[in-house]
């Protein structure tokens, strides 16, 4: 199993490359049978390729969002919790909102499932 550490560097390293649309970067960090359900609801994109269309989505979008982790991660054996503050500038307006992403890993570090907590009405200044 990969260590405390190992997982919450991977975590932190998941919101800068989301943050830079790094689709590339962000698929290292992916092992082979993975899944994400983003948001939570939402249909679950299973495997590498159904990961990779919804992250390069995200990198091809013409606003830019800004993605900086907020609180601990919280792990527990091999799966890890955190929050992360999402900020959108439409033109004058900014979008605030927080999401809590959970996400299991297999016994190299590499995360195997993503589960999107987005809420748009969280207060991430709170």
């Amino acid at each position: 199993m990969a260590e405390r550490a190992e997982l919450v560097a991977t975590c932190d390293r998941y919101v800068e490359l989301v943050d830079a649309g790094d689709t590339d970067g962000i698929m290292a960090l992916y092992a082979d049978e993975c899944w994400i359900e983003d948001p939570i609801g939402s249909e679950r994109k299973v495997g590498r390729e159904a990961i990779r269309e919804f992250y390069a989505g995200i990198a091809a979008m013409e606003v830019d969002p800004k993605m900086t982790r907020i609180g601990p991660v919280t792990v527990c054996g091999g799966e890890a919790a955190f929050q992360f503050r999402i900020d959108i500038e439409i033109g004058e307006l900014t979008i605030k909102m927080t999401s809590t992403d959970v996400m299991t890993f297999d016994a190299n570090g590499r995360i195997t499932s993503m589960r999107a907590f987005a809420d748009g009405e969280a207060d991430p200044d709170a």
